[in-house]
């Protein structure tokens, strides 16, 4: 009877425990995904420099710097976590970074449209 008590109460502990680790484990997913999008948009930038104004491309750069600081914030709130809090931290400033990025190269691409329109 003791051991039917025992082996119930690791089962029920295991359960317990189980989506702590595992909220840890979505960090890098969600780190990924926003590094992939700074990337992305880094990718379009290169060589840009020659055909958009300075002051444009600077916007651009903000935004993109913005998403940088962000994402570092996140990799070291996963890498040295003080409770799953941090955890949850970690992924809201990982898609803070990657909305960040999406948003750099949104304004990247219609200042490009915008700058084709006016050589035309």
């Amino acid at each position: 009877m003791i051991s039917k008590r025992v082996a119930i109460a690791a089962v029920l502990s295991s359960v317990v425990f189980i989506p702590a680790s595992a909220s840890a484990f979505e960090c890098p997913k969600h780190i990924a995904a926003a590094k992939q999008a700074i990337d992305k948009v880094l990718g379009d930038m290169k060589g840009m420099g020659k055909m958009m104004k300075r002051r444009d491309l600077a916007l651009v750069h903000a935004m993109v710097d913005d998403a940088k600081m962000l994402l570092a914030s996140a990799q070291h709130n996963h890498a040295k976590p003080r409770g799953r809090y941090d955890h949850g931290r970690a992924i809201a400033k990982a898609h803070a970074a990657r909305g960040y990025a999406i948003g750099a190269e949104i304004l990247h691409f219609k200042m490009m449209q915008a700058m084709k329109k006016m050589r035309k």
